[in-house]
């Protein structure tokens, strides 16, 4: 028998060292706001490391701060970032120049934000190889075209002279991961990689930089708010809060068996694919903590259950409890049992349906490719539906389906090519300029990025107001009297009024938006992917709210999303599109627990489980 090889046999040693990381901004008033505070964590070589938290927690600024690339005002103001023990919080600015992408790479959340559009694919990774120093032109094409292949972008030869427009969500964030590997970094940072991508795309992208990991033992710091993806993909989980870590330790004890209020909290808001129709997602009472307002004590008293008053004035250490898990808890430190377990969920308080309000039949909807003669797709191919007044039908399926250009024709943004639309009976396909007002008013829409469809120069205000003006309803005063009204209905104060998007939460964005949507006193209100950029505790607020609403205002919801657990809960029925077609319908239930069509069940199958075990399950069960 052969003696093992010593050097194999030893454990990766540590490859990146955090020690006490803090990081400032300066506050309006010119004091400092500190969005990271003590933070310290190690990676080994090879080693998935699971980011966590809600949106101002500090998981984004953290890993901007690991290679110095802090917007505005911010800098690191104590600790030190080791690379193999370089300090990179001391290095100089060329030193940092020759880290960043060959050391370390990035991944950023928005990949069309990340894109420069007016450059092809190929000129962004040759851009990228030049900076790390390859000078042969067509050695640079042709490596760029290995990246592309690597990452699973068909025909790499052909389109690397492509745009960004001209590819999938899915395939941009292939593209992104691609420039991130052309350095060959030794530390793969990866923000928000898999928000906006549904079930299916998720999928490839986390199976991706599981086998880049394992092939190159490139080393993932993984940032998401996606419990599931955490169990899919990571060995390590660090739960932050407050920009300070509450908990980490291993994925599988964290995710079991959380030890801080926090995390309990954040698996408790996750929506479950188990959890039957008209279940109410729960969430985390209060907002996360205003950083100029952060004194002593724990971060998290506000809004804990298990407060006491020692956690009002001093600050928790995180401290070492059982099988490798730390917290920051002084209520958790003394204890043996586990944590109370959540309440069950409530049922959602909603009558029956009523009367059918819209009705689609046979909707075709066609797009020509500019330029080139007879060429183009079809979106919508024959796609029959029904809603009710009080009713929620949710649109589920991958990117490139036809679920938004469904959205677009029942909302009158863009015309149908076929078919038949009625509101409340009436055939509304084809109406004129004046009717068109009428249906637009009764048909409003909910979008996906708050911040994009929000006119940053205009107030609060103005913003919710507009459609009112739009249809003609009310005069100044009456106005203001509805818009402060719509404010209070979505949960905001009337105060807010008189100030501008940016100084809102992605959730209180949202808010505004249904503000806006509502205000011209809709019958049908169609949410394209309202909660996909929210972390889980506000998009079951979120949720909560639409669900609300409809059932004090008798409002008849679409409800198109990617995460079919949130789908689940939230609609009465279900849809599911592909390839521009409804392939299968159904009572929610029904749907997600006997699903008929194969895509149907390829959905169910990719669909992240927040618990490490089932997670494992689910993925044997698509490798089968």
């Amino acid at each position: 028998m052969t003696a093992p090889d010593s050097a194999s046999s030893r454990p990766p040693r540590e490859l990146l060292q955090v020690r006490d990381l803090g990081v400032d901004f300066t506050g309006p008033d010119g004091s400092p706001l500190h969005a990271v505070r003590g933070l310290s964590f190690t990676l080994r070589r090879g080693e998935t490391l699971a980011v966590v938290g809600e949106s101002g927690s500090g998981k984004s600024t953290t890993a901007l701060a690991l290679t110095r690339m802090l917007p505005g005002t911010g800098r690191i103001a104590t600790g030190s970032v080791l690379l193999d023990g370089q300090d990179l919080a001391a290095a100089t600015d060329e030193e940092l120049r020759a880290v960043r992408g060959a050391r370390i790479g990035m991944i950023f959340q928005d990949p069309m934000t990340a894109l420069n559009p007016v450059l092809t694919v190929g000129r962004h990774l040759d851009e990228v190889l030049r900076a790390h120093g390859r000078r042969d032109r067509a050695a640079r094409r042709a490596r760029a075209v290995d990246l592309l292949d690597r990452v699973g972008i068909p025909e790499p030869h052909r389109r690397i002279d492509d745009h960004p427009h001209q590819f999938s969500g899915g395939q941009r964030q292939r593209i992104l991961i691609a420039m991130a590997l052309a350095g060959e970094p030794d530390v793969l940072l990866a923000d928000e990689p898999t928000t906006a991508l549904d079930a299916t795309v998720q999928e490839q992208i986390l199976t991706l930089l599981a086998d880049l990991n394992r092939e190159t033992g490139t080393a993932l710091v993984l940032i998401t708010h996606n419990m599931g993806v955490v169990a899919r993909s990571c060995a390590r989980v660090l739960v932050m809060y407050g920009g300070t870590v509450v908990e980490d330790g291993p994925t599988a004890e964290v995710l079991t068996r959380p030890r801080h209020p926090y995390t309990a909290g954040l698996l408790a808001a996750v929506p479950r694919l188990s959890a039957p129709s008209g279940t109410r997602l729960t969430g985390i009472p209060g907002s996360p903590p205003d950083l100029a307002l952060l004194g002593d004590g724990c971060a998290f008293a506000a809004r804990c259950t298990l407060v006491e008053d020692r956690c009002r004035t001093g600050t928790p250490p995180l401290v070492e409890l059982t099988d490798g898990v730390r917290a920051a808890c002084l209520p958790a430190a003394g204890r043996t049992e586990p944590l109370p377990a959540p309440p069950p969920p409530a049922r959602i308080d909603r009558p029956a349906p009523g009367a059918v309000v819209l009705e689609a039949e046979g909707l075709v909807k066609r797009y020509r490719r500019r330029g080139v003669r007879g060429a183009g797709f079809t979106a919508l191919d024959r796609v029959s539906l029904t809603l009710a007044e009080g009713e929620t039908l949710g649109i589920v399926g991958e990117s490139g389906s036809g679920k938004s250009t469904l959205a677009r024709v029942l909302a009158h943004a863009h015309p149908s090519d076929g078919g038949t639309l009625r509101l409340r009976g009436e055939d509304v396909t084809r109406p004129s300029r004046r009717a068109l007002h009428a249906v637009r008013r009764q048909v409003q829409m909910v979008f996906q990025d708050p911040y994009a469809s929000l006119n940053p120069r205009m107030t609060v205000g103005q913003i919710v107001a507009e459609p009112l003006i739009a249809f003609g309803l009310g005069d100044r005063e009456e106005r203001a009297a509805r818009v402060a009204e719509l404010l209070t209905l979505a949960g905001l104060d009337p105060s807010v009024a008189d100030r501008h998007p940016r100084s809102f939460s992605g959730g209180q964005r949202q808010r505004i938006g249904i503000a806006r949507a509502l205000a011209p006193d809709p019958s049908v209100l169609i949410c394209d992917e309202p909660v996909s950029a929210l972390d889980v505790s506000v998009q079951a607020q979120i949720v909560g709210l639409l669900t609300d609403l409809q059932r004090d205002l008798g409002l008849a919801l679409v409800f198109i999303a990617h995460d079919l657990a949130v789908v689940r809960q939230v609609s009465h029925r279900i849809a599911v599109m592909h390839r521009g077609r409804i392939v299968e319908t159904g009572s929610a239930d029904e749907v997600c627990e006997h699903p008929q069509d194969p895509y149907t069940r390829a959905l169910l199958a990719a669909a992240p489980e927040p618990v490490p075990v089932q997670s494992a399950l689910r993925k044997t069960e698509v490798a089968a």
